[in-house]
């Protein structure tokens, strides 16, 4: 299916070990603005799942190296033969956080560790042929590690997508050649770098090393990320047609080009896997869902494989945008990540918790948790597996409060079985909750408006007014007359406005809320500043200065250079996704990054901007007294 493995198993024991040029180091940084490194993990029969190579290399800690690696091996039988693509999330764990010395990770481009490895699988090679031929025997077989005892406190994460291969190998004691390949990067576009592995891991598996090569030249020549750009980026001799998201915004395709070779492009932060396929079997419970992301409850998804449940982790954060998810979700997780026993050793789950797992052990040591999703048998009949699970449902211990479409879900389940409607009705459910959270969000902005200050003229003081803070209760009688747009459940012995009210009240107790808060602070923090230059370059400064003291109109000058200044200070930063200071490479470019803003203005706005304060500081400037103009001009 996927070409000659002769590079990787080695089958000619002579055949000489592919070249692999290292990445340049001009070119280091800008590849790490995309992708940090590219992991092959091979099945050691000796310590299990473990990372054969990183190109380019990466420093990493024992505790990412045994996350890496675990991470990247389905936990359950998925098939005989056969390739599987599926994402990942991990805790970083620095070099100097690690409780263990930094592991030996061999370089691809380093041609004598080449060969040593070339002698260690020929090696292993000859004693998996040598057992094959004698009787098995289970005390040989190498133990299963403990899951780890500890967790890492780190609050960055590392995204892994990964291209599992799989095939009969009578050769191996196992029975089974078994790798991945996977993307290791910072950012959360699980669209995008799916489609990146799953275009590469089959000609990885088929040509080799050398096909890293090539891509990492491509991703170098890709533009740096910025928030909301639509992309063509070259891979592998085509284009990809990608669309990054902004901040925690709902992504929509409208398509990048019009005409005749008009194509929807990939949303970079949404699964391209349809919602009907993974939610087949629990379409009705989707609102009752909604209210469980909303909240940042505890939510343990359970599926038959790794693709499953990282396709409907992905999903379900997205379900709630533009409210953001303050917990930690983990598309695949197993019992060797190290923050194992953070999340299921306690006796209260932790607040915020989603995890997506494949393996059974869960659902005993997850028993407590308020919400179970149980993934079903339609995606497992197109694998071949016919044995019995857990039927899928939802099991929860809240009740909904929310108002159901039922026309929708009447559609839903109409399309269920059309699979030529599958995108269509995947597009449908994510306008649908995209615009419930809208109606959600309705009141909370309403109220918020009322505590940020929005005049401003040339006369306003240098420091910007501070705006109010929020109050649960004042909000909460608030809402009492500014009910908002939200439709709530009619069919309930709870009247509506008092099931609006616990609804609220319970958001507002939730992390979601309490980072919702933050970035809505710091957008409107933003929005003040950007109407700040708009009031100071529209103003009438020729009046201003004609009816004012002279010391006013020296301060209003100083205010505009003041704004002048921070205007150039924000085009001279790069608009990049924030890329921990460990992965960051040395660049000419020495610039500190920034993370996007929901209220960020645009290079080309800046720039406008600019004009027009420069513009207003030389009409100011034109009517001071020629001592005052030459000190001023310094």
């Amino acid at each position: 299916m996927h070409g000659d493995l002769s590079l990787l198993t080695l089958a000619d024991e002579d055949q000489d070990v592919p070249e692999v040029t290292p990445v340049p180091m001009e070119d280091l940084a800008a590849l790490r603005q995309w992708v940090l490194s590219v992991a092959c993990i091979n099945f050691d029969l000796e310590l299990g799942p473990d990372v054969e190579f990183l190109y380019p290399p990466l420093e990493i800690s024992k505790e990412e190296k045994d996350n890496i690696a675990f991470s990247s091996f389905p936990d359950t039988s998925v098939f005989s033969d056969g390739s599987l693509v599926f994402s990942w999330r991990v805790r970083e764990v620095p070099l100097e956080a690690s409780s263990a010395a930094a592991p030996h990770i061999p370089d691809m481009a380093d041609k004598s560790q080449m060969l040593a490895r070339r002698f260690s699988r020929r090696l292993k090679r000859h004693l998996s042929i040598r057992s094959a031929t004698e009787s098995p025997n289970p005390e040989t077989a190498a133990p299963m590690p403990l899951a780890p005892t500890h967790s890492s406190r780190s609050t960055s994460y590392l995204y892994g997508y990964t291209f599992f291969l799989q095939r009969r190998d009578a050769t191996n004691r196992r029975g089974y050649f078994q790798k991945s390949l996977v993307i290791l990067t910072h950012l959360p576009y699980v669209s995008l770098f799916t489609e990146l592995v799953a275009r590469l891991g089959p000609s990885f598996f088929a040509h080799g090393p050398t096909v890293l090569e090539l891509v990492v030249r491509d991703i170098v020549q890709w533009p740096a990320p910025r928030p909301g750009a639509a992309l063509e980026l070259p891979l592998m001799g085509t284009l990809m047609h990608v669309l990054l998201p902004h901040g925690h915004e709902p992504q929509r395709s409208d398509g990048m080009r019009t005409g005749e070779h008009a194509m929807a492009p990939l949303l970079a932060s949404v699964p391209q896997s349809s919602m009907l396929d993974v939610f087949c079997e629990v379409l009705p419970d989707l609102w009752r869902l909604w209210e469980c992301l909303l909240l940042a409850e505890p939510l343990l998804v359970v599926g038959h494989d790794p693709r499953t449940t990282s396709e409907a982790i992905w999903h379900l954060v997205d379900l709630i945008r533009p409210v953001p998810w303050a917990g930690d979700f983990r598309p695949f997780f197993h019992i060797h990540d190290y923050d194992f026993r953070a999340f299921v050793g306690r006796a209260t789950p932790p607040s915020g918790a989603l995890l997506g797992t494949t393996n059974p052990f869960f659902l005993q040591t997850c028993a407590h948790w308020p919400h179970k999703l149980h993934l079903g048998q339609r995606l497992e009949a197109r694998h071949g597996h016919t044995a019995a699970r857990t039927a899928p449902c939802f099991v929860s211990t809240r009740k909904r409060r929310i108002s159901k479409d039922r026309e929708l879900l009447r559609r839903l389940l109409q399309w269920r079985d059309v699979p030529s409607e599958h995108a269509r009705a995947t597009a449908a459910v994510r306008r649908h909750f995209a615009d419930v959270t809208e109606r959600f969000l309705a009141p909370l902005h309403q109220y918020m408006a009322t505590l940020i200050p929005t005049h401003f003229d040339l006369s306003s003081p240098a420091d910007m007014p501070p705006i109010q803070p929020f109050h649960a209760h004042s909000f909460l009688q608030w809402l009492k007359t500014h009910p908002g747009p939200l439709r709530m459940r009619q069919r309930s012995l709870t009247p509506a406005h008092m099931l609006r009210q616990s609804l609220y009240a319970d958001f507002l107790q939730c992390p979601n809320f309490s980072l919702w808060l933050q970035n809505r602070i710091a957008a409107a923090q933003e929005e003040q500043w950007q109407r700040r230059i708009a009031a100071l370059a529209a103003g009438d400064v020729i009046a201003f200065g004609r009816t004012r003291s002279e010391i006013e109109s020296v301060d209003l000058y100083l205010r505009l250079r003041d704004e002048l200044q921070r205007v150039d200070e924000a085009l001279a930063r790069p608009l990049t996704p924030e890329l921990s200071e460990r992965w960051q490479a040395p660049s000419p470019d020495k610039a500190p990054r920034r993370t996007s803003r929901a209220a960020e203005p645009s290079p080309r706005g800046l720039q406008h901007q600019r004009q027009r304060l420069t513009e207003q500081m030389a009409r100011l400037l034109d009517m001071m007294p020629a001592d005052l103009r030459i000190g001023l001009s310094k």
